[in-house]
């Protein structure tokens, strides 16, 4: 790794592409100019700034923003849909699950104006830092440029029409509602995808020749990493933004006084925490299936990750995922309490706890901790070795997730009786598909240890396909067991130990740290390349921060989001209060006996 100072280290390739909300717009309007720009001015100075520096804070910030104002309509919307559903059936209900859904959508207006300001400022640097990466990026997807502020216009269309015209649009009107909710949906995704395309032909180039010059648009949008980053961009940004709605909903409990309105926001922290929680059971796998398609593409990116500079990068990456997951597991046992008569399920935590840290345990366990010098020089370490490699590592990874779905089938069961005549068999049915399920995915992981490289590839696939699954059979079965089940105690909404309250606002601030850091790497394991072995990094600082640095610059970063978002729940929450009538009608509150 290259130590140096951080002005004449930091890597100077854009990051995430330029993945800017207004960047398309910034290279319409500076495209003349640009065409104009010396040849030689390959990294123009930016006076009292340091360019890359500039770059990566704009782009991390405007990355973290867009996440935030795509995936809150995405689950806002089914909320809104489940409530629009329960209309004829339960009208409290209903109502309920539209105040969350608008609730979670007031954060949007503030977050989608940072967003644009984020994307404008790093498209000027782009463009004027770096003309003849942007003048490559232009030649390459110049329609791209054109087609892109079209959908993103069309985004804030239905955005604002959607928020400000909730309450107008209700009753036999509501189909227009959603129907926008929905175009706000389809045409963020486009945004993203367009977006993404950029950011991955940068790391896994196709569609042009051996001197950059395009031979076929579809195959540089179409890039052997576009679909992967699509997928997990798209598990990751909801699960971003159910961490953030849920901070939310704990700054609005901790300052409320009022017990029903605490009730309300308690209840969204868990609806959020719950969104979060399902959605992660997806991402380490979403994430391997992205990492695979680089490594197939070149080789150097899995030494650069694994087994070079970036490797220690991992080593953080899972004690951060430890924090993450086991947090939002903790919050949701502390979810227990609300329940009177929950001490059953409330017994398993101490277990479930001790699984969860030993399986990261081995997660992050490395090759070798380099003590010595016959391991520095590739050795295995004797005792860390056999943990080190991937087969036992997807096998304690794949077995948290299972932990964590058989926690939040616990709290499905609290305070509930099945009323069904087959509760008994049903039940031990479903737990014993949960061990067997646990039981396979071990099994499938020994085998693959042992086996050649191309089995154990296979077998890690095997091992995703046995859990996603067994959590299908499982739900399933357990929804038909819950169907019509009495409740004997009801949960307290609002009773909440104050301290599940701060782990929701560590989830928010550790997600937010976690895709600074992991977006550093991805960035970072193309060396010395703007895009891969096509346009290379000349400049007299190119290379990499040391991991330190970066960390540091990382959490720079997320300092600044967190004090722009302050920004955006003061505003949202100023401007969006429950009147009394409504919290009479909706709190999922009951006075104490």
């Amino acid at each position: 790794m290259i130590h140096r100072s951080f002005p004449k280290v930091t890597k100077l390739a854009p990051r995430r592409g330029a993945t800017s909300a207004l960047a398309a717009i910034v290279a319409l309007a500076c495209g003349a100019a640009l065409a104009q720009a010396p040849e030689s001015a390959e990294y123009p100075a930016v006076t009292g700034v340091d360019s890359r520096l500039a770059v990566w804070i704009a782009a991390q910030l405007h990355l973290e923003f867009a996440a935030f104002v795509l995936a809150v309509p995405m689950f806002a919307l089914l909320i809104e849909f489940l409530g629009w559903r329960a209309r004829s059936t339960d009208r409290v209900a209903s109502r309920r699950y539209d105040w969350l859904a608008h609730e979670m959508a007031s954060l949007l207006p503030v977050a989608y104006s940072l967003t644009a300001i984020t994307g404008a400022l790093l498209g000027f640097v782009l463009f004027a830092a770096y003309p003849k990466v942007m003048r490559h990026l232009t030649g390459v997807f110049g329609p791209t440029f054109v087609v892109y502020p079209l959908f993103f216009v069309a985004e804030t269309l239905c955005l604002y029409f959607w928020y400000y015209g909730w309450h107008r649009w209700q009753g036999d009107s509501k189909w227009i509602h959603l129907l926008l909710g929905l175009l706000l949906n389809v045409f963020g995704t486009i945004v993203m995808f367009i977006a993404d395309a950029w950011a991955t032909y940068m790391m896994t180039p196709a569609g042009v020749d051996e001197r950059g010059a395009l031979v076929s648009l579809h195959d540089a949008v179409w890039n052997p990493g576009w679909m992967p980053l699509n997928i997990h961009r798209l598990v990751a940004n909801v699960t971003f933004g159910a961490l953030l709605c849920s901070a939310y909903a704990a700054y609005r409990l901790l300052l409320s006084g009022d017990a029903r309105e605490r009730a309300l926001y308690d209840w969204m922290g868990y609806t959020g925490n719950l969104i979060a929680l399902f959605t992660m059971l997806f991402l380490p796998f979403a994430g391997y299936y992205f990492g695979f398609e680089l490594f197939a593409f070149s080789a150097t990116y899995g030494v650069t990750l694994m087994g070079g500079v970036l490797s220690w990068l991992f080593i953080i990456q899972a004690i951060v995922i430890a924090v993450l997951f086991i947090g939002a597991a903790y919050y949701s046992w502390l979810g227990l309490l609300r329940i009177p008569g929950s001490e059953a399920q409330q017994r398993w935590s101490a277990v479930f706890n001790v699984l969860l840290i030993a399986g990261f345990a081995v997660w992050a366990t490395p090759h070798t901790m380099a003590a010595s010098i016959e391991e520095s020089t590739g050795g295995f370490h004797p005792v860390l070795g056999a943990l080190g490699v991937m087969a036992p590592k997807m096998i304690a990874v794949t077995l948290v997730l299972v932990v964590l779905y058989a926690s939040y089938l616990l709290y499905r069961r609290a305070g509930r009786v099945p009323a069904v005549a087959w509760a008994r068999t049903g039940t031990a049915v479903e737990w014993g598909l949960v061990g067997l399920m646990a039981l396979t995915i071990a099994a499938l992981g020994i085998y693959g240890y042992f086996a050649p490289a191309h089995i154990r590839i296979k077998t890690s696939i095997w091992q995703i396909y046995v859990l996603i699954g067994g959590i299908v059979v499982t739900f399933l079965l357990d929804h038909a067991l819950l169907r019509g089940a009495t409740t004997v105690a009801a949960a307290r909404w609002g009773t909440m130990p104050r301290r599940g309250q701060y782990v929701l606002v560590l989830l928010a601030v550790v997600i937010v740290w976690l895709m600074g850091l992991m977006g550093y790497a991805r960035s970072g394991a193309r060396l010395n390349w703007h895009v891969f072995g096509i346009l290379e990094d000349t400049s007299s600082g190119a290379g990499l921060p040391a991991l330190g640095e970066a960390a540091f610059v990382v959490t720079l970063i997320t300092a600044i989001f967190f004090a722009l978002l302050a920004v955006a729940f003061l505003i949202a929450g100023m401007a969006h209060r429950t009147d009394e009538r409504t919290l009479a009608e909706i709190a999922p509150y009951e006075e104490p006996q």
